[in-house]
């Protein structure tokens, strides 16, 4: 095989950036720009495993530069995604090959059982090549997928409304720990949970991400000056729409158009700053759709398991294990 193979280095990051810029050329990327850094900045304190990109991460490097990656959130669950420098280099039988048997024997996750591994890839609609494979090697096709969906920029400002005495507040003036403190409340989240306690470190560690921006981190305050809601959005010059992660409003404050309010300022910002950018990537959520946000692509989850059995149990002894990867 004419490429090299490493696990990521954190002197990759910049590199494996580039094969996701490029791929907006082609594709309304899954593993998008707002994706990475999300995942980098904010899942290791998050989660509490800091390591997981250098051990379940592959480059593969041609002439020395990273052409190709396997890829995911870095917190084990068992999802993968691949990243190419080209559309062509993305059809490349003999790469794809290899890197689905990395995915599948390094990004699976265990289930309850403590013996099944699983895996759930997702195939962009114009890479045939790649589904071809997957398929033949194992792969089903689920009824789920990821579905992208932008609120589109036009010539005139977002109406913004909040409720009265709330306000705005940027990156530059609030804390770490607002935004840890709206996101727990925006999805429940308890002191057994990791993030509980590190979110604060986990938002702090975000905001010394690459492309992220003090102006565009935004916060609302209640009539109190406390967060009750907050988002965070992405850009580079090369994307054309810019991308929201996260967005979090607390539990007792839904329902009066914060959410609404504070997507609509964060697009005007966005669209003083850099006048090119011609949207914004939101979820997949019926409140997007309700406020504007148009699908612009789907991209079906695929799904793998294998039953593998403990070295020492009888009926691991007939099995051969490469031939099923």
């Amino acid at each position: 095989m004419r490429y090299e193979f490493s696990y990521y280095r954190d002197e990759d990051f910049d590199e494996i950036e580039q094969l996701i810029l490029a791929s907006y050329q082609w594709e309304y990327p899954v593993w998008g720009l707002a994706r990475h850094e999300f995942s980098r900045g904010l899942h290791p304190a998050f989660t509490g495993h800091y390591h997981a990109w250098h051990h379940t991460v592959g480059t593969y490097r041609d002439n020395g530069k990273v052409a190709a990656c396997v890829i995911n959130e870095g917190h084990y669950n068992g999802e993968a995604f691949f990243l190419f420098d080209s559309k062509e280099r993305g059809e490349d039988r003999e790469l794809l090959k290899e890197m689905i048997r990395f995915a599948k024997t390094h990004a699976s996750r265990v289930e309850a059982d403590g013996r099944t591994k699983v895996l759930d890839l997702y195939i962009p609609a114009w890479n045939t090549v790649l589904k071809e494979l997957i398929l033949e090697s194992g792969f089903s096709e689920t009824d789920w997928g990821e579905e992208l969906y932008i609120l589109p920029f036009g010539n005139e400002e977002f109406d913004v409304k909040l409720p009265e005495g709330y306000s705005f507040a940027g990156g530059n003036t609030v804390p770490d720990f607002y935004l840890s403190n709206t996101h727990r409340f925006s999805l429940s989240y308890g002191g057994e949970t990791h993030a509980c306690e590190h979110g604060e470190q986990a938002f702090h560690d975000l905001r010394k991400m690459k492309h992220y921006r003090k102006e565009l981190d935004l916060c609302v305050l209640d009539e109190y000056k406390r967060p009750v809601a907050m988002a965070i959005i992405w850009y580079n010059e090369e994307m054309p729409y810019c991308e929201l992660e996260p967005l979090g409003v607390v539990w007792w404050e839904r329902r009066k158009g914060i959410a609404t309010a504070i997507l609509h300022e964060a697009a005007n910002r966005v669209k003083k700053m850099f006048p090119n950018c011609n949207g914004m990537l939101g979820g997949n959520q019926e409140f997007y759709r309700r406020i504007g946000y148009e699908k612009k692509a789907y991209i079906p989850k695929y799904h793998w398991g294998l039953e593998v059995f403990i070295s020492w149990e009888k009926e691991s002894y007939d099995k051969d294990y490469a031939k099923e990867v």
